[in-house]
């Protein structure tokens, strides 16, 4: 059955038919598909196209909406040029959307039109033979009347030109645009086609990221065409039309990109193409085209200083911008080859030079070396642009400009500790190709592996100091974190782990996915390290949708990894979890047995932020061992396993058991970590906090002391991070019984916020919280009362009148209110702190016993001990299921109050003196610490004797 005509299907489409013509193509598309598709595509169009005459093929022939093109239904204009229009159209067949280019051939003689139009239709087959991902794809080529068709993939996105324009552009991600679109001249070279006119214009951008040159081969397709013309009155027939040369839309290209030999109208090759190449990437990279009259020999060597282009990229350009084509780059090839590499980095591509070149004797090993030189140095050129001086002084003028109090000091460990990492990655860089192509250690097939590993820490690094270029407050507050956060060097020297995960993909495609990808991993780890927790999980979600894609095993699972590890920070434990089970099995199936066990590591970690539901049998600690002793051991691993295990312990309650693996953490780290690193300082907090668990407060604060010192050192005097080493210091300081030298480093922690933050924040208020607690230890209720106070109101406004840590600051006004014998307002303190931590924190929680025993207290001393009875006894209950070493203070303190409140109501005598007599041995074994409790405990015994 023959099809309607298109037309008459967008007129019924529109409602513009009368009924019975509606009626018959409603009858006619019950059983043709096509129409059916056609319609349908007709019904996603938005209005009608220009209508001017399609025969007429005037200056810019726009074709009607609906227009048959071969099988292609025309939907609506999207560009025009010299050499033609634009349209999107439909493709019924195939079902897709596609671009159509109508190119003109009206100014060529009726006589030798047929002659053109068959020259053109072989030029355009030729140019469709091209097939790479960086050329566009032409799908189709046809005859629309006298004229000639391309149907190509329809690209949605922008042109290069656009990306040229944008403020915020970066040399290295317009170099790697560029490097893209070179490789689409190489494939279409080498297919024997030049462009002619190639232009940041002709190159498209994907939604996708992918680069496509546009127009390829049409310059050279076209210019046939002007050969056919009927030359002028007068004219030669064998010399070039008139206005081609100056015209910027005519067929020789564009003359701001035009390279000289075109310029002066001589024919033109590949190298052609190189030069229109270099302007377009001279003006991507300085923002102006080179100029025609020349440059001084050391202005073309040396790059504009502001610009941040690193020489070598600088020179391949200027060659490739030479005046006489022979001393131009050999090739498209040999420029994007001198554009990818640093000086002295062409070893690290593995497979770009054969061993046999460098295999030497036994013994030789001295002897080239002397005649040769060095086969593996120049790896410091690969810093250039990373961490070298531009880019140093680029990140020290943001700190110097900052006006936090400690920028400078967070920039001196910034660079002490990159300076350091440069170094150690130039020896670890060097060492690869000695222990390869000098020595011979290391198999060649493991090279590229190696490689890699080292470009990944390459670009960390890179991508750590892209962040501090553009530092903000909270990128400087965490910039010695960042920068100690870059991922070490020793595994990708070991040969062992190299080795076994599934080696990776030979196809170039899928090597320049991956490592796009890896850019992009280094960009999430620099944000999240630097503090920017939510950037980096929207990027680092998007980064592993594309590793899944690419399907190189041992990459997603390290991106898996990553992206549970930004979860965790974002506090979506529970998705976190689920993202490293999906890391663990790709990492297991892919042999990626480093992976595997630094995954099972960090999934005990994240249990301790949920219920035992998740794990009741607790298997997770036992896989993750497995794995590490399937891997052959890693101290690394193995400290960080332990440290989690500190963790897990410590949230389930078992708080001894956090103590031993927390003293065997901090072990493991005095081997791993030197005393400038704040990973030694994190396993000393753990064993001192965990004693404080215990009660030992004073055997906790050497560790604690230790740990100050290494934050001081790292971070500065006025860093907010020291500060809350001093706030854990203070605490246990008054947990010590040493009231005064708690306050001492409470005010010295509030004297860094307040600096760094103000008197409002909460980070402030927190101190203030602490330091109303030590006051009241030293007797000092009234100004306890003001510090309370402060930092309630604090809370509540920024936290709401629901929030647990204002019911401790209410509880705490508490306190000093019954110190100061102001009862009944203490009680309405304790009171309103008992109904917020019930709801927040459940009736059961360790902190509401607090508000009990204070409310109790406030009931016995208003003279309402049958009240008070009540609250003391949940009070006592909930302090004796607390964990053996806890709460014992409190449950001492509670037993007590309770045994007065029965006293008082003259009931349970036996009950109430088997409380005293508890509270009294608890008392004395610390007669230092509890000495006040103690002595109240022992005359109420004398008074009441059995």
């Amino acid at each position: 059955m023959d099809c309607f005509d298109t037309r008459q299907l967008f007129a019924f489409a529109r409602g513009e038919l009368d009924a019975e013509a509606a009626g018959s193509v409603e009858q006619h598309l019950d059983s043709c598909a096509i129409c059916r598709a056609l319609l349908a595509e007709a019904a996603r169009g938005e209005g009608d196209s220009r209508p001017p005459s399609v025969d007429g093929m005037t200056a810019h022939p726009w074709l009607q909406r609906g227009t048959l093109l071969g099988r292609y239904v025309v939907l609506e204009p999207i560009g025009a040029g010299g050499m033609g229009v634009v349209h999107a159209a439909y493709d019924p067949e195939l079902d897709r959307r596609v671009a159509l280019k109508l190119i003109r051939i009206d100014a060529v003689s009726l006589a030798k039109r047929e002659q053109a139009q068959a020259r053109l239709l072989r030029e355009a087959q030729a140019a469709a033979r091209v097939v790479h991902p960086n050329v566009i794809t032409i799908h189709d080529v046809g005859r629309f009347g006298e004229h000639v068709f391309l149907a190509m993939e329809l690209v949605e996105g922008t042109t290069l030109r656009e990306h040229l324009r944008r403020p915020d552009r970066d040399w290295r991600a317009l170099l790697e645009l560029f490097l893209h679109a070179g490789r689409g001249l190489a494939a279409a070279h080498a297919q024997g086609l030049v462009h002619r006119d190639f232009k940041p214009d002709n190159v498209l951008v994907g939604r996708d990221g992918r680069v496509r040159i546009t127009d390829f081969g049409l310059a050279r397709i076209v210019r046939c065409l002007d050969a056919t013309r009927e030359p002028a009155p007068g004219q030669d027939a064998g010399a070039p039309m008139p206005g081609l040369l100056t015209r910027s839309d005519q067929v020789l290209g564009t003359p701001a990109y035009m390279s000289p030999e075109q310029r002066r109208g001589e024919p033109s090759d590949a190298r052609g193409d190189q030069y229109s190449y270099c302007v377009a990437l001279h003006e991507a990279l300085y923002g102006t085209r080179p100029s025609r009259q020349g440059t001084g020999e050391d202005e073309a060597k040396r790059p504009p200083r502001e610009s941040g282009v690193p020489a070598w990229v600088h020179r391949a350009v200027q060659q490739g911008l030479s005046e006489a084509p022979e001393q131009r780059h050999a090739s498209m090839d040999a420029l994007l080859r001198r554009l990818s590499e640093a000086p002295g980095a062409k070893w690290r591509r593995a497979g770009l030079a054969a061993t046999a070149g460098l295999v030497l004797l036994a013994g030789g090993a001295a002897l080239h070396g002397a005649t040769l030189g060095d086969p593996c140095e120049g790896s410091e050129q690969a810093l250039v642009g990373v961490w070298d001086a531009p880019r140093k002084r680029a990140v020290q003028a943001v700190f110097e400009a900052s006006p936090l109090p400690y920028a400078a000091s967070a920039w001196r460990e910034v660079e002490r500790t990159l300076d350091g990492y440069s170094r150690d990655w130039v020896a670890a860089s060097h060492e690869a190709c000695v222990a390869t192509r000098v020595t011979g250690h290391t198999p060649e097939r493991l090279l590229d592996r190696r490689v890699i590993c080292l470009d990944q820490r390459l670009k960390d690094l890179a991508a750590v100091v892209e962040t501090l270029a553009a530092a903000d407050a909270q990128v400087i507050q965490n910039a010695a974190r960042a920068a100690h956060g870059l991922e070490r060097l020793a595994p990708c020297a070991d040969i062992a782990t190299l080795a076994s995960p599934e080696p990776p993909p030979l196809d170039e495609l899928t090597r320049r996915r991956m490592e796009s990808l890896r850019v992009q991993r280094a960009a999430v780890r620099a944000k999240l390290h630097a503090g920017q927790v939510l950037p980096a999980l929207e990027l680092a979600t998007a980064v592993a949708r594309e590793a899944h894609e690419v399907g190189h095993g041992p990459l997603e699972a390290e991106v898996l990894d990553l992206l549970a590890e930004t979860q965790g920070q974002a506090r979506q434990y529970r998705e976190a979890i689920k993202t490293l089970h999906r890391a663990i099995q790709v990492a297991e199936s892919s042999r990626h047995d480093r992976q595997a066990a630094e995954s099972w590591a960090g999934l005990v970690r994240l249990l301790s932020f949920v219920g035992a539901e998740l794990d009741p049998d607790e298997e997770t600690p036992r896989h993750a061992a497995a794995a590490l002793k399937r891997l052959g051991g890693d101290a690394h691993i193995e400290a960080t396993l332990s440290r989690n295990l500190v963790s897990l312990h410590r949230a389930r309650g078992r708080v001894t058991e956090a103590l031993k693996e927390g003293q065997r953490a901090l072990e493991l780290a005095r081997k791993l970590y030197t005393a400038e690193d704040p990973e030694l300082a994190t396993a000393l907090l753990g064993v001192g906090q965990t004693l404080g668990m215990l009660g030992r407060h004073e055997e906790g604060l050497p560790f604690l002391w230790e740990a100050e010192a290494i934050y001081r050192r790292t971070y500065g005097p006025e860093h907010p991070n020291l500060a809350v080493v001093l706030d854990v210091i203070a605490v246990h300081e008054v947990r010590a019984d040493n009231p005064a030298s708690a306050l001492e480093y409470g005010r010295q922690a509030l004297a860094i916020f307040q600096k760094v933050h103000g008197d409002e924040h909460l980070m402030a208020a927190s101190t203030y919280h602490n330091l109303g607690g030590f006051l009241l230890e030293l007797g000092r209720p009234e100004e306890s009362l003001q510090a309370f106070a402060h930092a309630a109101r604090v809370r509540e406004k920024e936290l709401g009148p629901g929030d647990a840590k204002l019911a401790a600051s209410l509880s705490g006004m508490g306190r000093a209110l019954a110190k100061l014998g102001r009862y009944r307002e203490a009680a309405e303190h304790h009171q309103r702190a008992l109904g917020i931590r019930e709801k927040a924190l459940g009736p059961e929680s360790p902190q509401v016993g607090i508000d009990l025993l204070g409310l109790g207290g406030d009931l016995l001393e208003l003279k309402a001990p049958g009240k008070a009875r009540v609250y003391l006894e949940r009070a006592v209950a909930i302090f004796e299921r607390q964990p053996e070493g806890t709460a014992e203070d409190d449950l001492a303190d509670a037993r007590f109050a309770l045994a007065r409140a029965l006293t008082g109501e003259a009931r349970e005598p036996e009950k109430a003196r088997r409380l005293v007599d508890a509270a009294h041995e608890y008392n004395q074994r610390s007669p230092r610490k509890r000495a006040l409790e103690l002595a109240e405990t022992g005359r109420w015994r004398a008074s009441r004797p059995r």
